[in-house]
């Protein structure tokens, strides 16, 4: 999946997440950002790992390619724990206070960087 030539306003950026683990795999694969422009993002890039116990969840080959951010609220990159309350549950991801709350959930978040500029 291709997305590009994009100019966002006010958003949470270009996410790819909220992945738990599963039994049988979860993932998400083979997406390219390019060319983007944010205004005031809460976060520019969001990749949301989710905590569980069983199975694997795999977010893998994302790229991020010619990516500018403008005045950024919070992280303008933040890859790990998912920052919500999944609806109907007690809980699975991290406070979006996090790291100023020190609460947060637990996952085992992989990565790295062919280029970072």
């Amino acid at each position: 999946m291709l997305i590009r030539n994009c100019v966002v306003y006010d958003g949470v950026g270009m996410s790819i997440g909220s992945v738990p683990p599963h039994a049988n795999t979860n993932c998400v694969r083979n997406i390219t950002f390019e060319h983007i422009v944010f205004h005031h993002p809460l976060k520019a890039v969001y990749i949301k790992t989710n905590p569980g116990n069983v199975g694997t969840g795999i977010i893998d080959q994302i790229t991020y390619r010619n990516l500018t951010a403008f005045n950024s609220v919070w992280y303008p990159i933040w890859i790990g724990p998912q920052q919500q309350q999944q609806p109907f549950t007690k809980g699975t991801g991290c406070s979006f206070l996090f790291p100023i709350d020190n609460q947060w959930s637990k996952t085992n978040v992989l990565f790295s960087f062919l280029s970072l500029s």
